[in-house]
């Protein structure tokens, strides 16, 4: 009980009273994880861990933590790292002229970001993982949960291993000319996606909208930070996010 007024009075701090009102009525019903109606929606959701991914639903949904105020409408959108497609929803609903591709190294989660997008014709969903250059890749539990889950490289291919990919394959297969808006929430990966091979596709991107997940020990945005120092930008965080605006070469 104690760890439920917890919970609740985290929620309510963080989020309102909308959040509760949500969390009361979902607690109410009999399946609380699948086709849940949330207001700005068109289409239920599915959940994979109720406590879980409502905090994130909170945080994309109501917080709006990927609210950029864009000058132009986008057309292009990739989200690295989209978990169970919260993310991508909250744009295909937002820009639905927009064509988004959604990439989930997770087999799990990857199911339910397919799910969760099937009623928006403008989504790509892609089992793949986001890295530098083409690699064999296996996911590694944190024990954080299925938002937690990292992405590492492999020497050799077997039936759990799963293709990582770069940002230039994707905007190849997706026949993106640039990026208007990319997001990035890869647990730790995005320092290594910044070391190297991104200078094809980094002066095509208009919006990064990255969390980066430094810690006291090692930094990680180190890559990310010198990947973009030549290049003029605006930052200001929304929630975790760090978002950066670039003025599009040429």
């Amino acid at each position: 009980m104690l760890n439920s007024i917890r919970y609740y009075w985290k929620i309510y701090n963080r989020f309102g009273s909308k959040a509760i009102q949500f969390l009361v009525q979902s607690k109410f019903k009999q399946d609380k994880l699948n086709n849940i109606r949330f207001a700005s929606l068109k289409h239920p959701i599915n959940l994979s861990n109720f406590e879980a991914d409502v905090s994130t639903l909170f945080q994309i949904f109501l917080a709006e933590e990927y609210g950029v105020k864009l000058k132009k409408t986008p057309k292009y959108i990739i989200d690295c790292g989209a978990n169970i497609g919260l993310s991508a929803v909250y744009f295909a609903a937002k820009y639905p002229e927009a064509m988004i591709v959604a990439i989930e190294p997770d087999k799990g989660n990857f199911n339910y970001l397919v799910k969760n997008t099937q009623a928006y014709k403008n989504v790509t969903c892609l089992n793949k993982a986001i890295w530098n250059r083409e690699v064999n890749m296996s996911i590694k539990d944190t024990g954080t949960g299925n938002w937690g889950l990292q992405t590492i490289v492999v020497e050799s291919a077997d039936a759990t291993t799963i293709s990582g990919v770069t940002i230039e394959q994707v905007m190849q297969i997706s026949q993106f000319p640039e990026i208007d808006f990319l997001k990035i929430d890869i647990e730790g990966a995005e320092e290594d996606l910044f070391k190297e091979n991104f200078e094809t596709w980094l002066p095509k991107t208009k919006v990064i909208a990255i969390e980066l997940h430094d810690t006291e020990e090692h930094k990680v945005s180190r890559p990310f930070f010198k990947a973009i120092e030549n290049r003029q930008n605006r930052q200001y965080y929304l929630g975790e996010n760090l978002i950066c605006e670039f003025e599009v070469d040429g």
